[in-house]
């Protein structure tokens, strides 16, 4: 092609790491010399290479590719030299719109080891070499998928250990506890319990000089700092609170791709994720860790005064299940009140009643109960397991009647709206319901089905979780043996041992003994972690 004399000779060459792989045969410095050596017995002149080193053939944002197409729209680029078809990609109709591109800008195409050239004209085997290079890393992508997941359901580890494990030196995919950076683990764990916040806890192993994880990593390894960045962030924090690794669970095939030429990252559903339980030595214990994951749940706050309340998120209305603030009187006294009702008051409109009790009642009644139940436990330990069985069968049996009868109310219903609807259709063919009135009916049957089929599927949901819902003793006397003596209730005690503390509005009646006065009452309900509510028989 005369008019393409003057003009740059593209060589591009692209290596994927499976490529590497595979030798020293697609290297980059190899693909060179094979372009170089054909372009110069041919006669090519005004040589120019466009790289892309590490990138798989279904990616087409490619730095260097994107270069040698920016030459080619600007009309500076006569001829493309590539080692062969699957070098310029693998993806038949990324590569054809290439093709597309090079010759609308009257650009000569050649892949050398594959014998095309489009100054020779149509070649049709050139089509099918595409179809065949797209099949590969289908086929591939296939194949890696199955080793991957076969490797996690073996517990073999992939990837950096999290922080405070590293890797076995007697085996790579094996993970030991490295005690320095656990301690660490065990101190985000324990201050979380305690009341302290994610970005308190970050910021205050900040001010000590203690490495972020990958930096501890970096240094441990003897790599160079990727960058100057030392800071602990609240996420850093909240993750390794949420990592079940902690625990001894290996979780792999969380994430996934939608397919071999899409490689955004989505979430698996968790019925398809790989779990293996106990596949390295645990840095917290099971009932640490699931304290941890309701109080993530239920957000602790500080209050505006900086005050120290350690039943702070645990206190709930039981009326309108929102949960307590502390408000004061006259700077005198703290009460718990009703978030609600406080809320609500400000806008002049009573949403809830005021369920208040002061705060140094409430505690001093919580001190009493853990105090209780925890000597309970320990001096009659059969009666205490007999009881708290007891009441967790008649809890769920409660339970699981009322949301059977909703579950089967809801059913009912959709059934007797696809009757309708079927009806309504009849109606419509005989002629005794206008076409007007049957679109309204359908309309709202429809609307109304739309809407009941969601919580159906949240009350099954609910009625598999009443199910498997059992009272674990063994976790609630690890809490009681954890702590012998009990002389205060701080916010760690009330954590470990509190689930949810349900206060009821207080109830007045005539005192018999002093005329004109009233007996105030009020009903505390308070449930245990992993026991629920526990009344000594």
């Amino acid at each position: 092609m005369l008019e393409n004399q003057g003009k740059i000779t593209a060589l591009y060459c692209r290596l994927s790491r499976d490529d590497e792989l595979a030798g020293d045969s697609n290297s980059i410095v190899h693909q060179k010399e094979i372009l170089t050596k054909y372009a110069t017995e041919r006669g090519f002149e005004n040589h120019r290479f466009f790289v892309d080193d590490g990138i798989t053939g279904t990616v087409f944002n490619r730095p260097g590719l994107n270069s040698m197409l920016e030459e080619v729209k600007a009309g500076n680029i006569g001829t493309v030299i590539i080692k062969d078809q699957s070098r310029i990609g693998r993806d038949v109709l990324e590569v054809g719109l290439l093709k597309r591109t090079f010759e609308e800008n009257n650009v000569r195409f050649i892949a050398a080891n594959d014998n095309l050239d489009t100054a020779n004209g149509f070649d049709i085997m050139s089509i099918f070499r595409d179809v065949i290079n797209e099949w590969y890393v289908a086929d591939c992508s296939k194949k890696i998928r199955a080793v991957k997941k076969a490797n996690a359901e073996a517990g073999r580890c992939a990837g950096r250990p999290p922080y405070g494990y590293k890797a076995s030196e007697k085996d790579k995919q094996k993970w030991e506890v490295d005690e320095k950076a656990a301690e660490i683990v065990r101190e985000v764990f324990r201050r979380l319990i305690e009341g302290d916040g994610p970005h308190i806890i970050a910021r205050d192993l900040d001010s000590r000089g203690i490495p972020t994880p990958m930096v501890y990593y970096r240094r441990l390894k003897e790599l160079p700092p990727l960058n100057d960045d030392t800071t602990w962030y609240t996420y850093t924090i909240s993750h390794m609170l949420q990592n079940p690794a902690y625990i001894g669970q290996l979780v792999s095939q969380r994430v996934t791709t939608p397919s071999y030429k899409n490689h955004k990252h989505i979430i698996r559903p968790k019925e398809d994720w790989v779990v293996i339980e106990n596949h390295h030595e645990p840095i917290i214990d099971n009932e640490t860790f699931e304290i941890v994951q309701k109080l993530r749940e239920g957000r602790r706050r500080q209050t505006s005064s900086k005050e120290d309340t350690p039943l702070s998120g645990l206190i709930y209305c039981a009326d309108c299940n929102r949960k307590h603030a502390i408000s004061s009187t006259k700077n005198i006294y703290s009460y718990y009140v009703c978030s609600l009702y406080r809320n609500s008051k400000k806008h002049y409109r009573l949403d809830c009643t005021r369920h208040g009790i002061r705060r140094a009642d409430l505690e001093q009644l919580v001190l009493k109960k853990i105090k209780e139940t925890a000597e309970f436990a320990i001096s009659n330990t059969e009666q205490f397991s007999s009881q708290v069985r007891k009441s967790t069968d008649k809890d769920v049996e409660r339970a699981m009647k009322v949301k059977t009868s909703e579950l089967a109310k809801a059913e009912r219903r959709i059934a007797e709206l696809d009757k309708l609807i079927k009806r309504i259709y009849e109606d419509r063919v005989l002629g005794t319901l206008s076409d007007e009135r049957f679109a309204k009916m359908l309309f709202e049957y429809e609307t109304e089905q739309k809407e009941l089929a969601p919580s159906t599927e949240v009350l099954k949901s609910e009625v598999a979780g009443i199910e498997s819902k059992k009272a674990d003793l063994q976790s609630f006397m690890n809490i009681v043996n954890r702590h012998t003596e009990i002389t205060e209730l701080t916010a760690g005690v009330a954590r470990e041992f509190i689930d949810r503390i349900v206060v009821h509005e207080a109830t007045y009646a005539e005192n018999p003994k002093r005329k004109g006065h009233q007996t105030r009452s009020q009903e505390v309900q308070i449930y245990f972690n992993f026991i629920g509510e526990f009344k000594p028989e």
